[in-house]
């Protein structure tokens, strides 16, 4: 094993990381792990269809600025077929957790275009 000359303080910070990452990886609910915005604003495109042209009076809720947690909840619940919605339905059934996890992200910074 490699130590480094401040007395294995470096060894015990990748641990220390290593352990962390992999508690992030395995917790459900939260997407701050491995979020990739990129992805989110890729994927945001079918979103915008409905979400992005929505007007205050609209049915259709606004999900800009919403967060994170709240977003990944409420796509597993059309995923898993707890909140009824036919059309949130399908395209939530589509959607793996990663991907759910990079919309959120996305959308909690994303602002509505004018």
């Amino acid at each position: 094993m490699w130590r480094s000359a401040a007395g294995g303080v470096l060894v015990t910070l990748r641990c220390a990381l290593a352990c962390g990452c992999m508690v992030g990886a395995m917790c459900d609910g939260l997407t701050a792990y491995g979020a990739d915005a990129e992805l989110g604003r890729y994927l945001s495109t079918e979103c915008m269809t409905c979400h992005g042209v929505s007007k205050a009076d609209s049915t259709i809720p606004n999900i800009f600025g919403l967060g994170e947690t709240h977003f990944v909840e409420v796509i597993r619940a059309y995923r898993d077929k707890t909140l009824l919605n036919p059309v949130m339905q399908t395209i939530a059934s589509r959607l793996k957790d990663e991907e759910i996890a990079a919309l959120a992200l996305y959308f909690q910074t994303a602002k509505k275009r004018k």
